[in-house]
């Protein structure tokens, strides 16, 4: 795999069998009234899950009751399976609403992550 910026300034990755751009996100909140207690501990985890499903530029921002994983899918990755792999152990966390959110986001660049952060008055740094 190759990384490039094209024209545009978006970081395109080039893989011998296709081309992409952007990536997935996956967010998940705490039940109300619950915060994450060992957000150390949640960042180790999901930085091994993201190792064991070699994730791409994974990143990884942890607030008081939610945390966004960032990363571009490898094609031979199935979401269920990596869904149901960050949720085998997260109750070790905290507790979780039922719901969860997987969705695209435009490029996995710092400077693209903080406006998304910011969308969802979150500040980068803090996570």
């Amino acid at each position: 795999m190759k990384k490039e910026i094209d024209k545009y300034g978006r970081l395109v990755y080039k893989f011998s069998h296709s081309v992409g751009r952007g990536g997935d996100v996956y967010i998940h909140k705490t039940l109300v009234g619950k915060i994450i207690e060992n957000k150390q501990g949640l960042r180790n985890y999901l930085g091994a899950i993201s190792k064991k499903h070699d994730l791409i530029d994974p990143t990884i921002k942890i607030y008081d009751t939610i945390f966004f994983l960032f990363f571009h899918t490898p094609k031979s990755l199935a979401p269920a399976v990596l869904i149901e792999s960050i949720g085998k152990n997260l109750s070790l966390f905290s507790e979780w609403d039922e719901k969860y959110v997987w969705t695209g986001v435009y490029d996995l660049q710092e400077k693209f992550l903080r406006k998304d952060l910011e969308k969802w008055r979150l500040d980068y740094d803090e996570g």
